[in-house]
């Protein structure tokens, strides 16, 4: 259907925000084409240079490890005489051309890059090219909590950031999720690292500090956020059902939405544990300031609402994307979530 991920991505970027007849298609059909090719190799990015050795070899170039122009100008001509999209970038569709299978580089790439906290949480490292972020270093002094308003594989999440014309747009970290399409767990709870402690990344829109970037950490969990209820049925933002088991219903509506597209008692846990590991990587920043001092005092729905101390960055601590920006739904109020937060 689709050739490499450039291709895909413009499909991803134009076809869902541009085109609503390709909502269903492309959200279901795109998402789920990415999840297959799980490396990419391109020029100046963060490659694996054991992959890249083995596509220098089958294009007949010397094996440096290192994918430069000559690499990728080579890439092109083999893409062009195989009528693959020229663009340049090794993904699944031509590595295969090439017969190279980059699944077995993957293995071994993943297995050094995975930690466990001292509470367990298995936190994989997956990183953006460098050209992704800022590197920083900074003092993290916030904690901002997200939603993806999109489907459950972090991966996917994570390689059309990398691959998007925004810029310099990501979380540090993302949280896989159920699948509302077939109910697989794949991905729940599972963690996946996207830029280093010492980088940021842009995450929180206009605010009103120039510290509110630099000096925070984003948190973002795979879900779709608000939900539509027609007759007994719900529907996502892209028209997609969600079934009746991933829907919490929180009996008032908040930012003018009574149903959401629940967080999994699994992503929920690995925030947790995520916020924990965050805050003994940060000793400056303190999570028992924001949300969980409000909700001593204020309701869940206050709580959440738009907060202008914290939107010119005078709150500093664990706070939801919702609290500076009038606009957004993440997080929402989700009982659970709300104790999770007053336990931590």
């Amino acid at each position: 259907m689709f050739s490499d991920y450039k291709y895909k991505s413009f499909y991803l970027n134009y076809q869902i925000f541009k085109d609503k007849s390709y909502y269903r298609y492309t959200y279901i059909d795109i998402i789920s084409y990415i999840k297959t090719d799980k490396m990419i190799l391109k020029k100046g990015s963060n490659n694996n240079t054991d992959a890249v050795k083995a596509i220098q070899a089958a294009l007949g170039l010397k094996e440096d490890g290192d994918f430069g122009p000559t690499t990728e100008k080579f890439v092109k001509e083999f893409q062009t005489k195989n009528k693959l999209t020229v663009d340049g970038i090794v993904g699944n569709t031509t590595a295969k051309a090439m017969g190279v299978d980059l699944d077995e580089f993957l293995d071994t790439d993943l297995s050094s890059n995975v930690l466990k906290t001292k509470e367990g949480l298995v936190i994989t490292k997956s990183y953006l090219d460098k050209d992704e972020y800022l590197a920083g270093p900074t003092d993290k002094i916030y904690l901002f909590l997200h939603h993806t308003a999109g489907w459950n594989n972090p991966y996917a999440t994570i390689k059309a950031w990398n691959n998007d014309d925004r810029g310099r747009i990501a979380t540090q970290f993302c949280i896989g999720g159920t699948s509302i399409k077939d109910g697989d767990a794949k991905y729940d709870g599972e963690v996946v690292e996207c830029l280093p402690d010492s980088g940021y990344a842009y995450h929180l829109g206009k605010n009103g500090s120039s510290k509110l970037h630099p000096q925070s950490i984003g948190i973002e969990i795979c879900n779709f956020g608000q939900l539509t209820k027609k007759g007994d049925k719900f529907y996502n933002y892209v028209n997609v059902e969600v079934p009746a088991k991933f829907v919490c219903d929180l009996g008032y509506k908040f930012r003018g939405n009574q149903y959401w597209h629940a967080y999994t008692d699994a992503q929920i846990e690995s925030t947790k544990l995520l916020i924990r590991e965050i805050q003994r990587r940060h000793p400056k920043l303190n999570i028992q300031n924001g949300l969980k001092t409000w909700l001593k005092t204020k309701t869940p729905a206050e709580t959440f609402e738009f907060n202008n101390d914290a939107y010119y960055g005078k709150v500093e601590g664990l706070l939801s994307h919702t609290n500076v920006n009038k606009e957004k739904t993440d997080l929402f109020p989700q009982p659970n979530m709300v104790e999770m937060i007053k336990s931590l």
